[in-house]
């Protein structure tokens, strides 16, 4: 009877052993990062500007046979973003976010993110736009617009060049959906493209980090 609870303590002890988990604090990774990308509302053109840092990095690996199989960084950010787009005869729209940032990195290099955050909006109607008083008299209003409040959530990938090719940049390309409220009545969406590059100040050559642990019984 002992001998099915002894190959089940034995075969679990070997699979600890043989299949660790090692996480790591980075703290050369708590650094802010700069942003600057590309920023399209699916065909009209614009930018983003933004600054990160980060709450907390942590490296991770996965090893079998006491060698590392898969390393992992998981990073958690604090964002600052002023984006703009330009809506040909429609508006123009400047709008600053403060985004929640959970990203994470292989050892290949390849990025994954995904983020979510409130931010403020003031559009600029594009063309002239005109004002009649009470007494019928006609003015031209100088950056007519309108403010929004604004929620944004988004997803997307990048490569971290620091990893392999040893270069404080990486690139990112997210799906971003903007929700600017309220919006005659009503909450308005739109998609946002971003395409863009992030520079680390906070570069380190030995980013993620490779040192087992040992289990004891």
């Amino acid at each position: 009877m002992l001998k099915p609870g002894i190959l089940v303590l034995a075969m679990l002890y070997c699979t600890l052993c043989h299949a660790q988990c090692d996480s790591t604090y980075d703290s050369s990774a708590n650094q802010i990062n700069l942003k600057l990308s590309y920023n399209s509302t699916v065909i009209y053109p614009g930018m983003s500007i933004g600054i990160e840092y980060p709450l907390k990095n942590m490296n991770g690996q996965i090893l079998r046979n006491h060698k590392p199989v898969r390393c992992v960084r998981k990073g958690k950010y604090i964002s600052g973003n002023l984006n703009w787009y330009h809506h040909p005869d429609f508006h123009d729209n400047l709008y600053l976010t403060i985004e929640w940032v959970m990203r994470r990195t292989r050892f290949t290099g390849f990025v994954s993110e995904f983020s979510v955050g409130p931010g403020i909006s003031r559009t600029f109607l594009g063309g002239t736009t005109y004002k009649v008083d009470d007494a019928g008299n006609i003015s031209i209003v100088k950056l007519a617009g309108y403010n929004y409040a604004l929620v944004t959530i988004g997803g997307g990938f990048g490569y971290d060049f620091s990893i392999v090719k040893h270069m404080p940049f990486s690139t990112v390309a997210k799906l971003n959906i903007i929700s600017m409220f309220p919006y005659n009545s009503t909450i308005y969406f739109r998609p946002v493209l971003e395409f863009g590059i992030r520079y680390s100040s906070g570069w380190s050559k030995n980013k993620i980090k490779k040192e087992p642990v040992t289990i004891s019984k």
